[in-house]
């Protein structure tokens, strides 16, 4: 196979792969080493792929494969990780970006498949109901003997299994008590641990924030008599009342 080729066929795998997010823009190139020799890089950016006929220099890994194991991969037929493991291809950089970006295109396929499986049994229930309809329209004498039937059947089924169920219930709710009943206790001892440890913590952390505020109101009550020794005390002067003497009335 030609690296043209090798190269159209890895694009059309790659073509309808898309929605993965794989932790950002990632890039691996491609060596292909012997028949189709050459590389080329995929690029994964917003969930989408591009693959290109280039070199990427600022790569997250370089994987260097024969065109054989790359084209198995392809076409499903190897897993990477299957291939990496017995040394099928060899990776410098980011191994786990590499294998992954490798195996999402065998993802995509095994998408299409169980889309694919779920077209073919949404067509199979179509057919199976349709026969059903047909089948119910040619209700008979016959018919309606073996629906009695198959209600008393059902009846007795169903009576089987409440009986059964109940059983069972009981049982599994005597095992759900024992555990709850255990489960209780050891969060109760938990919790009185915790309980313990965050008092004393609660302790420590009051004492030490005393202690602070009791440093504090001291420098505070320093600083405050600092304050009033450097204010100086002025007593207020005050002059002795003159005396006035009344005047004499001279007529």
């Amino acid at each position: 196979m030609t690296y043209e080729k090798i190269v159209e066929k890895v694009q059309k795998s790659f073509a309808k792969a898309s929605g993965w997010d794989i932790g950002g823009h990632k890039a691996i190139q491609i060596n292909v080493r012997g028949e189709g020799e050459g590389a080329f890089y995929i690029e994964v950016s917003e969930g989408k792929f591009n693959v290109q006929p280039y070199e990427y220099y600022d790569n997250d890994a370089v994987v260097t494969i024969s065109s054989k194991v790359l084209v198995d991969i392809m076409d499903g037929k190897t897993e990477p990780a299957d291939a990496y493991s017995a040394q099928k291809y060899s990776i410098v950089g980011d191994a786990d970006v590499a294998n992954k970006i490798l195996s999402l295109r065998t993802v995509s396929e095994a998408k299409k498949a169980v889309k694919k499986a779920a077209d073919e049994t949404k067509k199979a229930a179509k057919k199976v109901s349709a026969q059903t309809k047909k089948a119910a329209s040619k209700t008979t004498k016959t018919a309606k003997k073996e629906v009695k039937k198959a209600t008393a059947e059902t009846k007795k089924a169903v009576k089987k299994a409440t009986d059964e169920t109940a059983k069972a219930a009981k049982a599994v709710a005597k095992e759900v008590k024992a555990e709850t009943k255990k489960a209780v206790k050891k969060a109760t001892d938990e919790t009185k641990k915790a309980a313990k440890k965050a008092t004393a913590e609660t302790k420590k952390v009051a004492k030490k924030a005393a202690d602070e505020t009791k440093k504090v109101a001291e420098k505070v009550t320093a600083k405050a008599e600092e304050v009033k020794a450097a204010v100086p005390t002025v007593k207020p002067a005050f002059k002795r009342p003159v005396a006035i003497k009344p005047a004499d009335d001279k007529k």
